[in-house]
């Protein structure tokens, strides 16, 4: 944990070229060595800091983000923190939290909600298997687009990271679990021309436990 202490990647120890499976694997190291459970209450705000660290840097927008004010933190001798008054995003240099607000491209808004509403319009449905099926009109599969599904879905704790266990260390969130489950919103990106039947990966901020899937239905 050597470096400035404002340099996320030095505070996990990792490099800026870090794959997010390395990150990962470095804050659980580091979460278990330092949780206030096994170090003791003095080791609280260092804990909070590497589980801000890592919240930051396992988020891939929140990641680019951050490279983006380091980029410009080293290039400017730290003289400024970069925001972005575009509705991009924002970076607080104070506890280094981060918002976005980006545009989603194509928004299909009659296919975008919470889960429960798009199921009573019969805009949606999930099958057996759990597969989030989108109904797409004919004229909305030949445009493409993105629909932003708000559903609950079992993610890692974003407190621990989920590194909680029974025989391990304590959260305060997901106590032992590891995982707690929340209404998160789904982005579901569908090219143009996209045929009846496809099946696309679903895109998340959050680390989900199971990487959700979206099946398109077109109607003829």
């Amino acid at each position: 944990m050597q470096g400035a202490p404002d340099d996320l990647y030095a505070l996990l120890g990792v490099t800026r070229a870090a794959t997010g499976a390395e990150i990962r694997r470095a804050y659980r190291k580091l979460a278990l060595q330092h949780h206030p459970d096994r170090a003791g209450a003095a080791s609280a705000a260092t804990f909070a800091r590497i589980a801000e660290a890592y919240r930051m840097l396992s988020d891939p927008t929140a990641r680019t983000a951050y490279d983006a004010h380091l980029f410009e933190r080293e290039r400017a001798f730290g003289t400024a923190s970069p925001t972005s008054d575009g509705g991009a995003w924002t970076v607080h240099s104070v506890g280094w939290s981060a918002s976005f607000h980006r545009a989603i491209p194509n928004l299909v808004p009659r296919l975008s909600g919470p889960l429960e509403s798009l199921l009573a319009s019969g805009s949606a449905q999930v099958d057996a298997d759990g597969v989030l099926e989108l109904h797409l009109t004919a004229a909305e599969a030949a445009r493409g687009g993105t629909a932003v599904v708000e559903m609950a879905l079992p993610i890692f704790c974003p407190t621990c990271g989920g590194v909680a266990s029974p025989r391990g260390v304590w959260c305060c969130r997901c106590e032992h679990a590891g995982r707690v489950t929340e209404m998160v919103p789904v982005e579901v990106r569908f090219p143009a021309q996209a045929r009846d039947g496809l099946v696309v990966t679903a895109a998340l901020r959050q680390a989900a436990v199971v990487q959700p899937r979206a099946r398109l239905r077109v109607s003829r």
